[in-house]
């Protein structure tokens, strides 16, 4: 179980305490578990980088043999924590077929329903650790953490899906008070292939939340935030937590409501 802090009016549910450092082990723990009851030999996965280390550790303990494939704008911090990696200009499509071509496991979260079922762990244990949790905010990639929290959250819940002004694909659906931007610093959202796209628009509306766009400059004003209570966190977590500040005055959140850190700083 991973923590639940409290920051002023803030809870902030530590993902990043995970085992290498993020939400994706949520996930990966469970899927790798499921290729080796397959008997898998060797997987593949795509990744932005958190993922590719995830699936690096569970795989190496079940002796599974990993092939990743980066883009070119993989951050270098990420990718010297990765062993064996492929950089492509098209790394979904590339890891399909390599998956296809060496009978290699797919490791593709967005439709696997294991993983799925690795997130909902999530909401699980916010729920015995802030049992009047009032609202979640999630930061968007793919949407598949959020799908998977939304699954066990009871519907009287809002939760939020955040996502920065470069690439807005789900939140930019409810949320049209932001000036587009070129750049990102959260480059683990930049997620181009959304086959989740209209169901975690569905769930966010089923669980009257909304879709928040967030500017780098709010981005950055909460990772100092953060930073001055000795959290030090992705540029990810950060988001979900503009997200909050931008409409906690516009919008009822209640007095519970809780951010998903979502990855540690690499």
């Amino acid at each position: 179980m991973t923590p639940l802090i409290k920051i002023g009016d803030v809870y902030l549910k530590r993902e990043d305490q995970n085992l290498t450092g993020s939400a994706k082990d949520r996930s990966l723990e469970l899927q790798i578990k499921n290729l080796v009851k397959n008997n898998y030999l060797s997987a593949v996965i795509s990744s932005t980088g958190n993922a590719a280390i995830s699936a690096q550790y569970f795989c190496h303990k079940h002796d599974i043999n990993l092939t990743v494939f980066v883009s070119p704008h993989t951050d270098k911090s990420k990718l010297k924590l990765i062993a064996n990696y492929i950089i492509s200009n098209r790394p979904i499509s590339d890891a399909f077929k390599y998956a296809k071509k060496n009978k290699s496991y797919l490791l593709r979260q967005s439709t696997d329903p294991t993983a799925f079922r690795g997130y909902s762990q999530i909401t699980a244990e916010i729920i015995k650790q802030c049992p009047n949790v009032s609202s979640i905010f999630v930061p968007v990639g793919s949407g598949t953490t959020l799908l998977g929290i939304a699954s066990k959250l009871p519907n009287v819940i809002p939760i939020f899906g955040v996502q920065p002004a470069s690439h807005c694909p789900i939140a930019s659906v409810f949320d049209h008070d932001f000036i587009p931007e070129n750049t990102t610093i959260t480059d683990a959202l930049s997620v181009k292939l959304l086959p989740l796209k209209n169901r975690v628009i569905k769930s966010i509306t089923n669980h009257s939340g909304q879709g928040i766009v967030v500017q780098n400059k709010q981005v950055l004003h909460s990772q100092q935030l953060l930073k001055s209570n000795n959290i030090f966190t992705s540029s990810e977590g950060a988001l979900a937590l503009a997200g909050l500040n931008k409409i906690k005055s516009q919008i009822n959140i209640g007095n519970f409501p809780v951010i998903i850190l979502t990855g540690t700083k690499r």
